[in-house]
């Protein structure tokens, strides 16, 4: 039996198994939310159910790490954008570094380095989402350095994932506040706060998925314009 499989096929399986790990754990963690919230569950129950998020989430945040790299592979192979070798390397440090850091966040969460973890992510992801929406909108406006105005609009799109997440890591506060109240901790007015809270983070997820469907969509159909 002869078989033969191409790398860039196998590139596009990883990009696809990223997607699905990506938006199918960040799925289960809305619905986390959803139970979290409710003010008549115990508290060994809703804080069971938070240690248990931190971990789902880990799976997201991981994919959206590694997903740069796989599409610079496959970015290069269709030529869409020069990708030499060391912009590669490059990128796979990064990003191998950025996942290792989300994977040490939930680890050692109660460590005090944990805290200047959280604070370069949010910086990264804000650098991070501004270069890939700068480099998006220069290339709708001028044709360079991308030509296909698909590819440019998805790395735009790409970038203000990174805002949305960004925002995400900025307003999920309900699960450590759940945590910090306690068992006996809970308050009609600050039950009112966690909902608040927990509202406002799924309306930014909702965004995320859908911004991740609409780059899913121009990734695999690339419409002309």
């Amino acid at each position: 039996m002869n078989f033969d499989v191409d790398s860039h096929a196998l590139w596009v399986y990883a990009h696809i198994l990223l997607f699905v790990y990506w938006l199918g754990a960040d799925v289960g963690l809305f619905a986390v939310m959803a139970f979290v919230k409710d003010a008549r569950s115990s508290f060994e129950t809703r804080a069971t159910l938070i240690r248990m998020a931190f971990y789902i989430d880990l799976f997201p945040r991981v994919s959206f790490a590694l997903i740069l790299p796989v599409g610079l592979h496959l970015a290069r192979n269709l030529g869409l954008y020069p990708v030499d070798t060391a912009m590669l390397v490059a990128v796979w440090i990064i990003s191998m570094a950025w996942a290792a850091g989300h994977i040490a966040i939930v680890a050692w969460a109660r460590r005090p380095f944990t805290r200047r973890l959280l604070q370069i992510n949010k910086f990264y992801e804000a650098g991070a989402g501004a270069v890939f929406i700068g480099l998006g909108t220069w290339s709708l406006a001028t044709g360079e350095p991308i030509a296909a105005d698909w590819f440019a609009v998805k790395l735009l799109l790409f970038g203000s994932i990174f805002w949305v997440v960004l925002g995400i890591d900025t307003v999920f506060q309900p699960f450590t506040t759940i945590l910090r109240m306690g068992p006996t901790g809970s308050t009609p007015a600050a039950e009112r706060r966690i909902t608040q809270m927990t509202n406002g983070t799924m309306v930014w997820a909702v965004v995320l998925y859908l911004l991740i469907a609409v780059v899913a969509f121009l990734g695999a159909v690339k419409p002309s314009w």
